[in-house]
């Protein structure tokens, strides 16, 4: 199982990408999907560096369950609180949700001030 981190394009050069996972730093990323499906504001999911797939909002937030699921068990296995991890996931999630939505509508800006 690879661990894929959902980010935003903020804009694209050639066959990188660059990306904000939610933290207001961009990335470059390759693009690895179909380059002419891709565009600023899209949500992507990128894994070591290379974009693997285009999201639909509707994708993620169906995903955040399963994610909140292995922050649980990955607390659990630290001696961590387990509720705690999955509420930082669900926020983390939330924000870059919203991050997109941003973006999407115009609001390129949106990425860094969130950040």
């Amino acid at each position: 199982m690879c661990w894929a981190v959902p980010s935003v394009v903020t804009k694209i050069e050639g066959g990188i990408a660059w990306v904000d996972p939610g933290d207001g730093v961009e990335r470059p990323a390759i693009i690895g999907i179909e380059e002419s499906a891709l565009q600023p504001g899209d949500l992507v999911m990128v894994h070591a560096g290379v974009i693997i797939a285009k999201v639909d909002l509707s994708t993620l937030k169906e995903s955040v369950e399963m994610w909140k699921q292995m922050a649980r068990e990955l607390a659990a296995s630290t001696g961590e609180d387990p509720e705690a991890a999955a509420r930082m996931i669900e926020e983390e999630m939330w924000r870059v949700v919203k991050i997109a939505e941003e973006a999407r509508a115009g609001r390129r800006q949106a990425v860094r001030e969130l950040a």
